[in-house]
């Protein structure tokens, strides 16, 4: 018997919840390998435990080293998704033009979704939606500018951020529309602030 936050639960059970826990998650990750973790809520469903139960193998999990949180999700401690040779070549190209025009980035190669999900989870792009992905740099770049001009003006407009990035109307509004949905700026009619 183990006492775990205050709850009596035998060793045996215990044991093969966290064995059953490693196992969904390193299915998960085997099925979806480029992906950095698998989300709590999918191994909670795996291994169909009630959210204390599996809170509880969880932490314990955790505190043997049998797995690492990274953010909302679990992993093996060390696990690392890794590129094939043609996916990194792809990557390459992709994030090359999304640099050579930081601002109207093409929108023709956008990679696979999960491979996308893999450069927005390495922090590599921000996927402004629409079709629209940034270089992660630039967009930290254009978000400064966009918030020194708010706290200079007032506020900014969706003809201001284009001609203030040089770019079109299609981008411009990809942009501000992410920065809404990041809670950084707020849209008030034609206009945006700072939250």
């Amino acid at each position: 018997v183990v006492k775990r936050a205050e709850t009596l639960v035998a060793r045996a059970w215990l044991e093969s919840a966290q064995s059953a826990l490693v196992a969904s998650v390193d299915a998960f990750l085997k099925a979806n390998p480029l992906r950095r973790a698998t989300p709590r809520e999918h191994a909670r469903g795996a291994v169909r435990q009630a959210a204390a139960a599996f809170d509880l193998i969880a932490e314990s999990a955790l505190e043997a080293g049998l797995l690492e949180a990274r953010g909302p999700g679990l992993a093996r401690p060390g696990y690392e998704a890794v590129l094939t040779a043609a996916q990194q070549a792809e990557v390459e190209i992709f994030l090359a033009g999304l640099r050579a025009n930081p601002y109207s980035p093409p929108t023709d190669r956008i990679p696979s979704p999960g491979l996308l999900a893999f450069l927005v989870e390495r922090g590599d792009v921000e996927d402004a939606g629409s079709g629209v992905v940034f270089e992660a740099g630039a967009f930290r770049q254009m978000a400064a500018r966009t918030r020194a001009h708010i706290e200079a003006n007032g506020s900014v407009s969706l003809s201001e951020a284009r001609d203030l990035f040089g770019t079109s109307r299609k981008y411009a509004q990809a942009f501000l529309e992410h920065l809404d949905a990041l809670h950084v700026t707020r849209r008030n009619g034609d206009l945006r602030t700072l939250r």
